[in-house]
């Protein structure tokens, strides 16, 4: 479905709505956001809970023990630099070509 964009049909203008400056003080955006948030928070009532999920919990334990957990093995990186620089690491073409299919399976799953 395709909307046409041309002139505006002015016998429709009173149908969508008011002006705005014919709009009362009850419809109008207010311009500081605070007063609206002060009056729904005395509606709320000061013994509302908020109650995590299973999967916040999980998420908030694993971003926890990530935070503690080495992030760089700096022995195995130096290990690794030194056989790249004196030729003696190899790759198994076939070992990583069957690790991407694993890994593009279960991303399909």
């Amino acid at each position: 479905m395709a909307n046409k964009i041309g002139s505006v049909d002015q016998a429709a203008i009173g149908k969508l709505g008011k002006k705005a400056s014919e709009a009362t003080a009850d419809n109008r955006v207010a311009p500081d956001r605070t007063a609206l948030h002060g009056r729904a928070d005395r509606m709320a009532g000061a013994h509302d809970t908020v109650e995590l999920t299973g999967r916040a919990k999980l998420l908030a334990r694993l971003e926890t023990s990530l935070d503690t957990a080495a992030s760089i093995d700096e022995a195995r990186v130096d290990e690794l630099r030194s056989a790249i620089e004196n030729g003696e690491y190899e790759l198994d073409a076939a070992s990583i070509a069957d690790a991407m299919l694993r890994f593009e399976r279960q991303l399909g799953k």
